[in-house]
C-alpha cells in the first residue's frame, strides 16, 4: 500500500492543477480586457502543463516499481535454480543460509485417525406403498419403511446380491432398526456407492 501513496499524491495534486485550470479559464472570460484574458489563458496553459507531467510522474513512477519487482523476481529464480552462485562475502555482512535442523516427531502429541463417513439414503419408487426391510438379504420382513424415509447405510456390511436385487444393510433414522433393504429403491447421497 506504501508504494501506491505517492502516484495516488502525484494523481491528487494533478487532478487540482486541471481543476484549478479550468476555473482560471473561466474566470478569463468576456469580463476581462484583451491582454488580461491573454494572461489568464497563459497561467491556464502553464497549470495544464504541470498537471499533465505529474500525471506522468505518477505513471512513470507506478512502471519504475514493477520493474524493480520483476527484476528482484527475476534474480530470485535464477538463485533457486542454481543459474547464480551465493557466494559468502562476510565484510559485507552477508552469510549463506544456515540449515534448519530436523523435525521431530513427538509421541505424546496424538496421531489423527479418519472418521467414517456416515452414508445416507432416502426411500424412493416405491409408488407410495413403502419399502420392506428384512433381516438378511431375501430373508424374512421386520417392517416397512415409508416413502421419504431417511436411513443410513451401514458400510461395514457389503452389498449382496440375492432373487435379482442388490441387498444394503441400513439403519432406520427414527426408529434404529437395522436391517436389509433392496437398493433399487434408495436414492443414495453423494459419496455412497
Amino acid at each position: 500500500m506504501s508504494a501506491l501513496i505517492v502516484p495516488i499524491v502525484l494523481s491528487f495534486v494533478g487532478l487540482l492543477l486541471a481543476v484549478a485550470t479550468y476555473q482560471g479559464i473561466r474566470r478569463g472570460g468576456a469580463r476581462f480586457y484583451t491582454l488580461e484574458r491573454e494572461a489568464v489563458l497563459r497561467r491556464a496553459m502553464l497549470t495544464l502543463l504541470g498537471s499533465t507531467l505529474l500525471f506522468i510522474a505518477a505513471v512513470g513512477f507506478m512502471a519504475a516499481q514493477e520493474l524493480q519487482s520483476q527484476a528482484a523476481e527475476a534474480d530470485a529464480e535464477a538463485v533457486l535454480e542454481g543459474e547464480i552462485e551465493a557466494t559468502p562475502t562476510p565484510e559485507l555482512g552477508v552469510f549463506p543460509p544456515t540449515p534448519s535442523p530436523t523435525p521431530t516427531v513427538d509421541a505424546a502429541i496424538p496421531t489423527a485417525t479418519a472418521t467414517a463417513i456416515l452414508c445416507r439414503a432416502i426411500v424412493e419408487g416405491t409408488s407410495g406403498n413403502g419399502l420392506m426391510m428384512r433381516d438378511a438379504p431375501g430373508g424374512a420382513e421386520m417392517g416397512i419403511l415409508p416413502e421419504a424415509t431417511f436411513v443410513t447405510l451401514i458400510q461395514e456390511e457389503p452389498p449382496q446380491e440375492a432373487n435379482g436385487f442388490t441387498w444394503r444393510k441400513v439403519r432406520d433414522n427414527i426408529s434404529g432398526d437395522e436391517g436389509w433393504v433392496a437398493e433399487d429403491f434408495l436414492s443414495l447421497g453423494p459419496g455412497c456407492e
